[in-house]
């Protein structure tokens, strides 16, 4: 009898990401489109919206500080963002060992990602009522987002043991 192997698993002191060609390609798109949304200079308003997610709100109760947060903050977050990405494109197109820091960051980039589809979706931030907006739930990006909550899941076992 032929057991499942997962795209993600323990491999010596470090993880291996194996996705096929076709997904690995998918999420590399993805992440370069994340990439140029957040390197865009001049951002529609849709397109800060679709972000907002990826820079919570520090001083939710006090807006000054919380614009000097993001001033003094973003472009570090960004930075951060912009080298998981890298991570992840090289996590799944090598198919090599990463160790847990990369491991970690292949993390961040997916759920980056679940999170614009998230607003995509208009996905609340409830975990308990993540409820899709209305006419989404047989969308593409829907799926997308199922799949990539499932690579997010199996990761994190993976990375716990459990």
């Amino acid at each position: 009898m032929s057991r499942f192997r997962g795209p993600v698993r323990r491999k010596g002191d470090g993880f291996v990401i194996d996705l096929g060609d076709d997904e690995a390609a998918l999420v590399r798109r993805l992440t370069g489109e994340l990439r140029a949304l957040l390197t865009d200079p001049d951002p529609n308003p849709e397109a800060q919206s679709l972000i907002a997610r990826l820079f919570p709100v520090a001083y939710p109760d006090d807006d000054e500080m919380e614009v000097e947060y993001q001033r003094l903050m973003r472009e570090e977050l960004v930075e951060s963002k912009l080298s998981a990405f890298d991570v992840i494109d090289d996590a799944v197109t090598d198919g090599g060992v990463i160790d847990e820091v990369r491991m970690v960051a292949v993390m961040q980039s997916i759920n980056s990602i679940r999170l614009v589809l998230g607003a995509m979706l208009d996905v609340g931030d409830d975990p308990d009522s993540a409820e899709v907006a209305a006419g989404f739930e047989s969308s593409p990006e829907y799926a997308l987002y199922g799949y990539l909550s499932w690579l997010l899941e199996r990761c994190v076992t993976v990375l716990t043991g459990r």
